[in-house]
C-alpha cells in the first residue's frame, strides 16, 4: 500500500505545572509530535511531589490496550509502570517499591560514621598539653619584649643629654 503512512505510537510524559513545581501526564502520542503537543489519548498522571502511593495514577485498561497494540513506552514511563505493577508489554508484575530519599547509600553512611568517630581523636592529638601551652606563651612574650628594649638595626641611637650638658638659659642671663 503506497502512500499510507504508518503511525508509530509511543507512551510518554507531557509536562504541566509551573517552574520548579511540575507534574506530568502519561499520554499515548505519535512519536513525531512535540513533547507538549497533540496527543491521541491521555492515560494517567505522575506527580513527583505527592506521597509514594499517590505519585502515579493510570487508567490501567487503556495502558494495557495501547501496549498490546505495539505502543512503545519511554524509559521514564516504563519505570513508572513498573511502580504500578505493569511491564513494557502490559503484563502484570510485582510492583516496584519507591526508593527512600532521605537515607544515604550504605557506603556513604559508613564514611560519615567513621568521620564522626575520628573527629574527637584528631582534636585531642592536635591540642597541646598544659605545660607546653604555658611555655609557648612565655616564649611569645619574651620575643615581643626583646625588640622593644634594643634599637632597630641601621638607625644610630640618639645621644642621651644629661642635665649638666644642657645650657641653662635662665641662669646664664642672670650671671651676666
Amino acid at each position: 500500500m503506497k502512500g499510507v503512512e504508518r503511525v508509530t505510537v509511543c507512551i510518554r510524559l507531557k509536562r504541566l505545572g509551573r517552574r520548579h513545581l511540575s507534574h506530568w501526564r502519561i499520554c499515548a502520542t505519535d512519536r513525531r509530535t512535540a513533547r507538549d503537543g497533540r496527543v491521541i489519548e491521555e492515560l494517567g498522571s505522575y506527580d513527583p511531589c505527592a506521597s509514594n502511593d499517590r505519585k502515579v495514577a493510570i487508567h490501567r485498561e487503556r495502558v494495557v490496550h495501547w501496549l498490546r497494540l505495539g505502543a512503545q513506552p519511554s524509559e521514564t514511563v516504563e519505570q513508572l509502570l513498573a511502580h504500578s505493577g505493569l511491564d513494557r508489554k502490559g503484563n502484570e508484575v510485582a510492583p516496584r517499591p519507591w526508593r527512600k530519599k532521605k537515607t544515604p547509600p550504605p557506603p556513604a553512611a559508613k564514611k560519615v560514621a567513621e568521620a564522626k568517630a575520628e573527629a574527637p581523636a584528631k582534636a585531642a592529638e592536635e591540642k597541646p598539653k598544659a605545660g607546653e601551652e604555658k611555655a609557648a606563651k612565655k616564649a611569645a612574650q619574651e620575643q615581643a619584649a626583646a625588640p622593644a628594649e634594643t634599637a632597630p638595626e641601621g638607625k644610630p641611637e640618639a645621644p642621651a643629654e644629661t642635665a649638666e650638658e644642657k645650657p641653662k638659659a635662665g641662669k646664664e642671663k642672670a650671671a651676666e
